[in-house]
């Protein structure tokens, strides 16, 4: 009887409002027409379908746009170890292989940017210069008042990976984020001359303990997989990592060319000890006599120490951005996650951490069982890195996501010269790393709708030079930066919505206009 009574008091309602709609009509007739307006009347009926423009257009639009997608997925050039999925909400306009494994180079640093946000902190880095409280001052010349600081000087590491020299920095034209090094130091410097310090009996001390100082890189480090042991970082080193240390000064590296060229740059041994002697050699340049020489050490506990000067280091999520084009910053972020979560910095005991908890934490589709996603380091480096398009789709997928916020402009992308002119709600960013190469993104269309696409692949085609070419030859295989698949899928996805102009489906002009 329950089951009834709804649909029998929905028919009353329609039949009340019926009987009261035909009242008023009756109530308003004018009665028989005795004159003809001559103002323009409508074209197009009240209740026609081009009253809802959008919606006439949508069925054509959305077949015409998984065609163009199905077009691309097609073509010959297209590697067999390959994923996409393109996707307008929660439906999927294209998918296949989504969760097959394949290696995203430079795009796995979406799951490091995602891991590193779902640490809850978005708070930067402090990099601070102090001495013991147990220093003296001791007087120099009582006339002029001047002081002799018997004790060290600490930098303090906070595991900052932008702290840079603007003699460095200013060479990278890329708008990434960075902490100066040039007013840290000027501060302090400042400082002492306001204290009337002129000589420190003690040495300039560079504390990095809050990471592991013996695990600068992964070249030695080693990782399991299906009973086989295999380096986490093979090769030499050309430069495109520095060394990682919680007091990272201008990447690690103590000495580069003046012409960017990341593999002619110079590694530090020790990146405590070299920023300490900077530190050291900017003293003496602004009078001041340093009696010992720089070294590494742990800096006395917060309560224990004079602060001289501190830098914060730009919002974690410029930090997070920044990761994108430098890889020795999502290893970095990589640590810091470890530490965030309350564990250590250490890569090993990160991963396990992150298998256990830190997918399901952070909202990522993973499944330890399928071997889908192996997270070897944080910057897509290491070989042994493998994750699928369904991954790196959820990286980006929601609007308010670190994902997307970070994705690159088309201007400003690596990808520029793919996109079409107009793109402007494009945002997109690729890879081409060996034999791997992607493009994840989104694309806002103009009648609101968003698209969010995900292409990588492995093609080993790629490094081959063709028979019978010069010696000379450098490889160029099918899928190098704007590739010719790129760009179809970029055009594709940007050309959404298709069909007819909503105004060729609008209402037409009243007649007598």
């Amino acid at each position: 009887m329950r089951r009834l009574l709804l649909p029998a008091l929905l028919l009353f309602i329609v039949i009340a409002a019926s009987i009261q709609m035909n009242n008023a009509n009756e109530a308003a007739d004018p009665g028989v027409a005795t004159a003809v307006s001559d103002e323009a009347s409508l074209a197009t009926p009240m209740f026609s379908a081009r009253r809802a423009p959008g919606w006439l257009r949508a069925p054509t639009s959305d077949l015409l746009l998984t065609d163009s997608i199905g077009t691309v997925l097609a073509t010959g050039d297209r590697p067999e170890q390959a994923c996409v999925l393109v996707t307008r909400g929660d439906e999927r306009l294209a998918a296949s292989s989504t969760e097959t494994a394949i290696r995203a180079a430079e795009l796995h640093r979406f799951i490091t940017a995602t891991l590193i946000d779902s640490a809850g902190s978005g708070q930067g880095f402090r990099t601070e210069i102090a001495y013991s409280t147990s220093a003296e001052l001791v007087p120099v010349d009582e006339e002029l008042g001047t002081f002799e600081l018997v004790g060290d000087i600490w930098i303090i590491g906070s595991g900052d990976p932008g702290l840079a020299s603007w003699d460095y920095i200013s060479r990278f034209r890329d708008g990434r984020a960075y902490t100066s090094w040039d007013t840290l130091t000027s501060d302090a410097i400042e400082a002492l001359q306001a204290a009337n310090i002129v000589s420190i009996d003690g040495r300039i001390i560079g504390d990095e303990t809050k990471y592991s100082p013996n695990e600068r890189d992964y070249f030695d480090d080693e990782l399991t997989i299906d009973d086989t042991t295999v380096k986490i970082w093979s090769g030499p080193d050309d430069g495109s990592v520095g060394p990682m240390s919680a007091l990272l000064l201008n990447d690690g590296f103590v000495s580069w060319p003046a012409e960017l060229d990341q593999t002619a740059n110079t590694r530090s041994a020790n990146p405590a000890v070299s920023a300490a002697d900077i530190f050291d050699d900017l003293l003496e340049a602004a009078g001041f006599t340093v009696r010992r020489s720089p070294a590494d050490g742990e800096a006395p506990p917060l309560a224990e120490r004079v602060t001289i000067a501190t830098i914060d280091s730009p919002p974690l999520i410029d930090i997070i951005e920044r990761s994108l084009i430098d890889a020795t910053t999502a290893e970095m972020l990589l640590k810091e996650y470890g530490i965030r979560l309350g564990g250590g910095p250490e890569r090993a005991g990160i991963i396990l951490g992150l298998v256990r908890d830190g997918f399901e934490l952070s909202g990522l589709p993973f499944d330890i069982l399928s071997n889908s996603t192996i997270y070897a380091d944080g910057s897509g480096r290491s070989s042994l890195n493998r994750t699928s398009c369904e991954m790196i789709h959820a990286t980006i997928d929601d609007p308010s996501g670190i994902g997307a916020a970070i994705l690159r402009k088309p201007t400003t992308s690596n990808v520029a010269h793919c996109a079409r002119a107009g793109a402007g709600t494009l945002r997109v960013f690729a890879t081409a790393d060996g034999d791997a190469t992607g493009i994840a993104g989104t694309y806002v269309a103009e009648n609101g709708e968003r698209l969010t696409f995900v292409m990588l692949a492995e093609d080993p085609g790629r490094l081959t030079v063709p028979e019978g070419a010069p010696d000379d030859t450098e490889p160029v295989g099918p899928f190098e930066f704007c590739n010719p698949l790129q760009v179809a899928l970029l055009d594709a996805i940007t050309g959404h919505p298709y069909g007819p102009a909503l105004q060729e489906l609008s209402p037409l002009t009243p007649v007598g206009d």
